[in-house]
This record gives C-alpha cells, sequence and structure tokens, in this order.
C-alpha cells in the first residue's frame, strides 16, 4: 500500500457507481445484488463554503470517495487502495479533503487479525496526496523532536474538531507510542507538522474537546486492568479525576455548554430511562432537565453544525427523533420536517456564515434522501439517494410490537411482513437477532429485514434484555446471561409469533451476525424442535476463546468480559462449539477471513465439529468483508448462500 499508487488512481468519475445497471429490474421481486449493493451515497459532507460537496460511493464493489461542486461538475473520485478501504472522510477547508483508510492485518503477536487506520490528506481535485500522521520518539527531557517514519500498527482516525476558524489545522487523538495512552496533537494538513496540546496520560484512550477547540474531558481503561478512569479540566484549566466526585457515581459526561464551569450529563431519569440534564461543577448539582423520557434512553447531544456548540439532542423510539433547543436550528428543523414530513429529517452540515444546509431524510420504508437547502431563498434541492434502485413502494415497513416474556414482563421487537401479505397468518418466519448484544434493533429500513420479507418470510426483530435505549435496568439485565435470560426472550418471541398465527410453527428459522449468530446457534441447541434451521454471519461460536482473546488482547477487555457468559455457568457450558451435540437442525456458517473481530476460524471449527458428529452443516468462507460484510461482493454473498439455504429448510 503506497500513497504513490493513490495519486495514480485518483481519476474522473464516469458517475456509473450513482446511474446502477441500465438493466430493466423485475417489477415484483429486487436481485439480491439491490439488497447487498453498497450504498450509492452516503456520509454526504458540504465544504465550508458550500459550493462543493463530498460524498463515499460503491465502484468495482468497494466505496469511492467523490468530490465534485454542488451542481456536480468538476467531479474526482478517490479510489480505496489494494488492501485499505476508505472509512470516512473531512472537510479540512474548502481546498483540502482529509480521508480515512481503514486495513486489517496482525501485530504484535496479537491472535487474528487487527484493525489499522491511516489518515491521507488530499486536496480538492485529486492531487498532493500525503500521509499526514507522523511519529515521534518521546525523550525523557520532554522534547518530542525525532525521527519520522510510518508505523504499520497505528489507529489514525480519531479526529476531534476540525477547527473551522484555523482552516489549516485540525486536532487528532492517537497512540503514539502503543502504550494504551493516547495523546492529541495540532496537526497541520498540509505537510503533518504538529504541536502536542495535551500529552497523553496513563489510561486515557477517548479525548473530547469542547466548541473552543480546547480538550476538557478524557476516558478510558489503564491498560492491562479492569480500572475504568475519567478525568475533567475545569474553568480555570485544572484537571480532576471524576471518580473523586459524587455526581460521577449517577451521570456521565455527554458534552459541554457555552459556560465552562457547566457540562451536559447523562442518568438515571424519574422513569427509569437515561435522561440528559445540566450540572453545575463547582455545586455538582444538576440544575436543569434538558430530556427525560418514560420509555427511552436518551442518544446523545447534537453540537451546532456551524459553531460546534451544543444546539440539541436526539433519542430513538422506533425511530430516531431530532430536538433542537438553539433557537436558530430548532426554527430551521422546524421548516424542514414541516416540508418533509413523513420521514425523519437530519441535519448533516451548515455552510460557514451562510443559511446552506445539508440535510438527509429516511423512514422505515425509505433508505433515505440527501437534500440541500438554501433556507433564505426556500430553494432545495435533492442530491442523491442513500440507495440506488429501492422503491420505497415496495418496502414493507417494521411495525412495533410488545412481546410478552416467560417472567410476566414484555420486550420490544419488530415484526416485518412480506408486501401484499400484511395480513397472512402461517408464513415462513425467520427470526433476525441483533449483534452487539450492547445495541438494538429499530423501525429504520434495514437491508437484512428488507430482503427477507421481499423473499416472503415474515421477519421477526427481538429487542432481548441486554439491548441497549430502553433504560439501564433493562440493560443490565442482559449481563451474565448469554444463553440464559437472553436467549430465553428470543425463544419467547419465537414462540409469541407462533401463537398469534403469523409464523407457521413448522418453518421457522433463527439468523443472526456477531452476537446475533451466536444466538442462532444457541436457538438451535437450546430449543430443539422451534427451529427448522440457523444461520450464523461471523457469529461467536467459541465463547471461552473470545473471553479468553477479548480479555488479554483488547484494553479494558477485562471489564467488559464479565457481562460475557452466563452466571453460574462455566463459559463452555454456553458454548456453541462445545454443546454442539446439542445442536438440533441443519446450520448455515459464514465467516470473513479478515474479520478482525471474531477469528473466521471459529466457524470453521464449529462446521468441522458438526460434521464429524453427522450434524448437517454448510460452511461458507468470505475472503474480503470485515466483520460487518463491508463489501457488495461479501454481502451478495451472505444474500445469495442464505436466500438457497432458506428456500431448502422452510421456503415454499
Amino acid at each position: 500500500m503506497t500513497i504513490n499508487r493513490l495519486k495514480q488512481c485518483i481519476c474522473a468519475f464516469a458517475f456509473t457507481a450513482l446511474l446502477g445497471s441500465p438493466s430493466a429490474l423485475a417489477a415484483d421481486l429486487l436481485p439480491a445484488s439491490a439488497y447487498a449493493s453498497l450504498p450509492n451515497m452516503q456520509s454526504v459532507k458540504m465544504s465550508p463554503n458550500a459550493q462543493q460537496i463530498g460524498y463515499l460511493t460503491h465502484d468495482g464493489g468497494r466505496i469511492v470517495l467523490v468530490l465534485e461542486n454542488i451542481d456536480r461538475t468538476d467531479r474526482v473520485m478517490v479510489p480505496p487502495l489494494e488492501k485499505a478501504d476508505i472509512a470516512t472522510f473531512y472537510w479540512a477547508n474548502d481546498e483540502r479533503v482529509l480521508i480515512v483508510y481503514e486495513l486489517s492485518g496482525s501485530y504484535r503477536g496479537i491472535s487474528g487479525q487487527y484493525t489499522m487506520t491511516r489518515l491521507v490528506g488530499i486536496d480538492r481535485d485529486g492531487t498532493n496526496a500525503s500521509w499526514i500522521v507522523k511519529n515521534h520518539t518521546e525523550k525523557k527531557g520532554g522534547s518530542t523532536a525525532g525521527r519520522i517514519e510510518f508505523d504499520p500498527a497505528q489507529l489514525q482516525h480519531d479526529i476531534l474538531d476540525i477547527l473551522p476558524d484555523e482552516p489549516d489545522h485540525i486536532l487528532l487523538s492517537l497512540d503514539a507510542d502503543h502504550d494504551g495512552a493516547y495523546e492529541v496533537r495540532k496537526l497541520n494538513v498540509n505537510d503533518g507538522d504538529y504541536d502536542i496540546v495535551q500529552r497523553d496520560r496513563r489510561g486515557i484512550q477517548n479525548w473530547y474537546a469542547d466548541h473552543t477547540g480546547e480538550v476538557r474531558y478524557g476516558s478510558g481503561y489503564i491498560a492491562g486492568t479492569s480500572d475504568y478512569i475519567s478525568s475533567l479540566r475545569d474553568a480555570d484549566g485544572n484537571w480532576f479525576a471524576l471518580k473523586k466526585t459524587e455526581w460521577a457515581n449517577r451521570y456521565n459526561v455527554r458534552g459541554f455548554d457555552e459556560n465552562p464551569n457547566v457540562i451536559f450529563v447523562s442518568g438515571p431519569s424519574r422513569f427509569g430511562t437515561k435522561g440528559l440534564y445540566k450540572l453545575n461543577l463547582i455545586s455538582g448539582a444538576i440544575i436543569e432537565t434538558v430530556f427525560e423520557d418514560e420509555h427511552y434512553d436518551i442518544g446523545g447531544v447534537l453540537d451546532h453544525p456551524e459553531t460546534g456548540k451544543a444546539a440539541g439532542y436526539f433519542y430513538t423510539s422506533d425511530v430516531s427523533h431530532v430536538v433542537y433547543f438553539d433557537k436558530t436550528m430548532h426554527k430551521v428543523q422546524g421548516a424542514i420536517n414541516k416540508a418533509l414530513p413523513d420521514t425523519t429529517n437530519h441535519i448533516y452540515s451548515k455552510a460557514k456564515g451562510a443559511h446552506t444546509y445539508l440535510i438527509f431524510s429516511d423512514s422505515p420504508t425509505d433508505p433515505g434522501v440527501y437534500y440541500w437547502l438554501d433556507f433564505k431563498t426556500k430553494e432545495m434541492k435533492t442530491l442523491g439517494s442513500y440507495m440506488h434502485g429501492i422503491d420505497p413502494a415496495m418496502s414493507s415497513p417494521a411495525m412495533p410490537a410488545t412481546i410478552p416474556v416467560r417472567d410476566g414482563t414484555s420486550i420490544p421487537g419488530y415484526v416485518t411482513m412480506p408486501k401484499g401479505k400484511e395480513t397472512a397468518k402461517g408464513l415462513p418466519a425467520v427470526v433476525l437477532v441483533h449483534g452487539g448484544p450492547w445495541a438494538r434493533d429499530t423501525a429504520d429500513w434495514d437491508w437484512w429485514a428488507q430482503f427477507l420479507a421481499s423473499r416472503g418470510y415474515v421477519v421477526l426483530q427481538p429487542n432481548f434484555r441486554g439491548s441497549t435505549g430502553y433504560g439501564p435496568a433493562f440493560e443490565r439485565a442482559g449481563d451474565s446471561q448469554w444463553g440464559g435470560l437472553m436467549q430465553d426472550d428470543v425463544t419467547d418471541a419465537t414462540q409469541w409469533l407462533i401463537k398469534q398465527g403469523i409464523a407457521d410453527k413448522d418453518n421457522v428459522c433463527i439468523v443472526g451476525a456477531s452476537y446475533g449468530g451466536y444466538a442462532s446457534l444457541m436457538g438451535v441447541i437450546k430449543e430443539p424442535g422451534l427451529y427448522k434451521c440457523a444461520v450464523s454471519i461471523n457469529g461467536v461460536t467459541d465463547l471461552p476463546r473470545l473471553i479468553a482473546e477479548d480479555k488479554y488482547n483488547v484494553i479494558g477487555g477485562r471489564d467488559w468480559v464479565k457481562k460475557i457468559g452466563l452466571e453460574g455457568a462455566s463459559s463452555s457450558d454456553v458454548s456453541p462449539y462445545h454443546r454442539s451435540e446439542g445442536v438440533s437442525a441443519p446450520v448455515l456458517l459464514m465467516s470473513s477471513k479478515d474479520d478482525t473481530r471474531i477469528d473466521y476460524g471459529v466457524s470453521e471449527a464449529m462446521h468441522k465439529r458438526l460434521a464429524k458428529l453427522g450434524k448437517a452443516s454448510r460452511y461458507v468462507m468470505i475472503e474480503d468483508g470485515g466483520h460487518h460484510m463491508d463489501t457488495a461482493e461479501s454481502r451478495l454473498t451472505v444474500l445469495t448462500e442464505m436466500e438457497k439455504f432458506l428456500a431448502t429448510q422452510i421456503g415454499r
């Protein structure tokens, strides 16, 4: 991977990725490739002067960056490298763009693959590409003058602030000497020269800056321990450990107010969910309730797209909600919502010194559309759709469901019916279990669920206990419940779908990726007869191995592995590989060779073990997809293999 090769590949872009294939699609059934395709237009960002945009699209099945004028002229494409994909990008100023490349490899004896990132600076016209992160050798005297070389194992993606008032500089956080402690550099985007504005501190991997560009908060884990630490800088510039404050036991720092003595925090609301509040640092008291909801947690603080000041917040019920308390932004958001009443509307960026905005709008049946808005003239232009070839009229909305479970409580979930069969009964069903497990499903458009529904399956997505977004108690209930309560919730949700008459009890398959793959395998182990088959994609098959690798190879792993496994049982007791004898239905296993989270070999080992036991199993290795199946080819393989497998097992 060389910067010279990148320079040679930058070229004018024919825009074929956005236009798609000229061949007509069948009116009643989209091909799997339509769902597997990488986004047509994503991560759209406007230059500070609002005259240019950049966005990620796809070409040849991989993500590329397109830079162009707002009138779609002067288009330039920046390609991925042979072994590195484009993860994201930033406008440093109107003439210079920063690109984050992501790659995987091995490092210092860590088993499996390791994720690394590289930061490249490039001019708007596609010239002058260069690596802009330099290494340094720290000397005992505090000098940072040292050798400059390429570091093969560094993470270079953590940009804290673009510093809009200093267009040639950014704030970048990185671990320069691989000791688990991150420094913050004020870095020149043209030549990589830098000053260290915040030296590394033991145990800090995450730094946060306020709207003035001052580093104010840091948190992380001390390497080799389960000790979590956090520090805050007060209005006088003094750092203090939050563990010494009473309020830090209840609240987490979420953002900064214009008043340096006031911060935004999240914590327990009167409903038991997580709310958003303003806290006075001097008194340690809550001085304002910004958001509380009876059912849902706060998502986070929204910064003003121009000034960087705290301007609003967001949260997710079944779909996401955007609320601004900044008066101007509130007015703009209200006007956008009035013009686009049937979608969730996000303001992604704003021109410097002008009322020009970049908008993204989506809904449960529409993957989304990007718009350019001149608020002063009320002119709105469509820039492009998130996914090409997806007709919202052909999509099926995910319907919220309240699902009773065995202990007398209930869990939320979503049911997606095949188009045209909204009231049908006795359908073949797929229980689609989300990963994480510290995550959640929503009613937003989902390419997995929509593909399965398009093939005639009713899709159930249960948010089992352990899922996020519904309050700390709901989330903590899943701690140390792998193969226990979390699995029981999925089982109860499946049985509910059958009892409702929606699913054919003899034709239900359980499917999932990552933790969802684990739950799928445990489903056919714990519940013989309930599921006709199981599909695991990059799934956790060997729990003892996962715990050992996370505990010893990942900073903070010693803490979160305490949540993995089942209380009162050994890790092998709830490990699919170690429980292979109990697999009661055919299994499809797929894994990516370049997965940096779960080693692909554990799925292959599971397949070999099942084959040795005489169990029905198929294994598909994917060369290039990563943990989240980030290439069109890998996604298409997953969908086509799954489609064939489901048709054999539960199709009609």
